[in-house]
C-alpha cells in the first residue's frame, strides 16, 4: 500500500523588523515653552525673558519635527503647536515693546511742552544764560570719574573720526551711514554682587542736528568692544569702547552722555566733555 506523497518543505522567513519610535519629549518642551512664551509676551519687562523662551522653544520644535516627520519619533503635532506659539510670542514680544516705546517717547514729549510752557514767563536771554550755565556744570571733563549706576566711570577720549579705525578692526564692519565715533571709558563697579558693564551702560551722541545716536544703533565690531567686557566683582575695573554712528551734520557741537541701560530717570544721565 503506497503512502501519499508529502508536501514540500517551505521555509519561513522571519517579519522585517520594524523600529518602534520613540518619545515625544522634545517636542512637548518646545509647545510647553511657546505657550509659556505667548503668555508672558504682553507683559512689558517680562516679555523679555518671553522673547527668549520663544527662541528656546523655536529651538527645539525645529529638530523635534524634522525627527517626527522622518518617522523616528512621536509628537509631530506638538512640535507644531511648539513651533506656531515660538514664533507668534516673539512676534508679540516685537509689538509689544515698539508700542510701549512710542508711549514713552509720547511722554517725554509731553513733559518737555509741560517744562518749555512753565519756563515761557523768563525772557530769553535770561532762559539761555541759565541753561549755558548748567550745561557747563553738568559736563564732566575727560579723565574725570563720575558715579553713573553701580559704575564710576572716567571716558578717556572721544574720537570724533573713527572711521579707519573700525574698518581696521573687522573686515566685515560695514562703512557707517554717517561717521564712526569711539568713546574710550574706564569703569569701575562700585556695586555689591556683580556687574556687566558692556550691558549695564549706554552711551549716547546728543548731535547738534537735534537727533541722538545711542551705541545700540552701531553694529560696528570695535578693537575694545563693550560687548566683550568682562563681569566685574565689585571694585573690579576695565576699559573699553562705545561705538555711535553719527550724522556729520550733528559732530560739532554734540555731547555725549552716559546713563544706565534700564532706566527711566533722564537725571542719571551724565555729560561729558568730547574734547
Amino acid at each position: 500500500m503506497s503512502q501519499p506523497p508529502q508536501a514540500p518543505y517551505q521555509s519561513y522567513a522571519p517579519p522585517p523588523y520594524a523600529p518602534t519610535k520613540k518619545g515625544a519629549g522634545l517636542a512637548i518642551a518646545s509647545m510647553v515653552l511657546g505657550i509659556i512664551a505667548l503668555i508672558f509676551s504682553w507683559i512689558p519687562i517680562i516679555n523679555n525673558l518671553a522673547a527668549v523662551l520663544a527662541l528656546v522653544g523655536l529651538g527645539l520644535g525645529i529638530p523635534a519635527l524634522l525627527r517626527a516627520r522622518k518617522g523616528t519619533h512621536h509628537g509631530f503635532g506638538f512640535a507644531v503647536a511648539g513651533l506656531v506659539t515660538s514664533v507668534l510670542a516673539f512676534a508679540i514680544v516685537l509689538a509689544t515693546q515698539a508700542f510701549y516705546s512710542e508711549v514713552l517717547d509720547d511722554v517725554a514729549e509731553d513733559l518737555d511742552r509741560q517744562t518749555s510752557t512753565s519756563s515761557i514767563g523768563e525772557s530769553p536771554a535770561e532762559e539761555t544764560s541759565q541753561q549755558e550755565d548748567e550745561a557747563v556744570d553738568e559736563v564732566v571733563p575727560l579723565g574725570t570719574p563720575a558715579q553713573i549706576g553701580d559704575y564710576e566711570v572716567v571716558v578717556d577720549s572721544v574720537q570724533l573720526d573713527a572711521n579707519d579705525i573700525v574698518a581696521g578692526a573687522n573686515q566685515f564692519n560695514d562703512a557707517p551711514e554717517g561717521q564712526y565715533v569711539l568713546a574710550q571709558l574706564t569703569v569701575t563697579y562700585t556695586g555689591a554682587d556683580e556687574g556687566q558693564p558692556g550691558f549695564d551702560l549706554t552711551a549716547i551722541f546728543h548731535g547738534s542736528d537735534s537727533r541722538q545716536y545711542s551705541d545700540s544703533e552701531c553694529s560696528a565690531v570695535t578693537p575694545d568692544d563693550s560687548m566683550d567686557a568682562p563681569t566685574l566683582n565689585p571694585g573690579g575695573s576695565d576699559t573699553f569702547e562705545f561705538c555711535m554712528d553719527v550724522a556729520p551734520a550733528g559732530l560739532v557741537g554734540g555731547q555725549l552722555s552716559i546713563e544706565p541701560t534700564f532706566s527711566w530717570d533722564s537725571d542719571e544721565r551724565v555729560f561729558f566733555a568730547i574734547e
